[in-house]
């Protein structure tokens, strides 16, 4: 259960490991972060740092699939739902520092298998969903995509930061939104002839 108690400290988790890194935060730093003590921290995460790392991970989720869907509810049409999955994603990743964290953690999983097998589960069943809602909007548009396309499509959305050169206002997102679908739908369209060339 969210309690406002749980909300800060997940807040604060996050925080710290966008500014200083996911391994440098300890209960002790996480603590002085939210305005607790460390026993304080336990008696709302138990599980002490990974129950933390669990629960921010499907604090995340939830936001970032909120935040995709909101937009995407008002297409009416296959073009429209795939610009506003784009639009979405990169106002994620332009906005917040979770999706890095995110990246991160998934990825540091992938190495070391810190995480949970039912939280592991779930970041498994989030990527899969967000892929599908992509091969979904590229089949109305006659595009068949695998799984594979949809994760480069994924790996350029993820790292906008590094290639976008955004200054902030709405009018930049609007155009990099523009920019960035081509991008996508290129990436779709060459990869759909390729494979019916195959």
């Amino acid at each position: 259960m969210q309690t406002p108690t749980r909300r800060r400290i997940v807040a604060g988790f996050l925080q710290l490991a966008a500014t200083r890194g996911f391994e440098s935060v300890s209960l002790r730093t996480l603590a002085r972060e939210v305005g607790m003590q460390a026993p304080s921290i336990y008696s709302s995460f138990p599980g002490g740092k990974d129950e933390i790392v669990a629960e921010s991970l499907r604090w995340f989720t939830h936001a970032f699939a909120y935040g995709l869907l909101a937009g995407a509810e008002k297409a009416t049409s296959a073009d429209e739902y795939w610009a506003a999955l784009v639009q979405g994603h990169l106002a994620q990743q332009l906005q917040r520092p979770e999706p890095n964290i995110w990246d991160l953690l998934v990825a540091t999983d992938k190495v070391a298998r810190f995480l949970k097998d039912e939280v592991r589960a779930e970041a498994d069943l989030w990527t899969s969903l967000h892929q599908d809602m992509y091969i979904a909007a590229a089949d109305e548009m006659g595009l068949k995509l695998s799984a594979s396309t949809v994760q480069q499509i994924l790996t350029l959305l993820d790292g906008v930061g590094r290639w976008a050169g955004r200054n902030g206002g709405d009018k930049d997102l609007s155009l990099l939104t523009d920019r960035a679908v081509a991008l996508t739908l290129s990436i779709a369209k060459i990869n759909a002839e390729i494979r019916s060339a195959a």
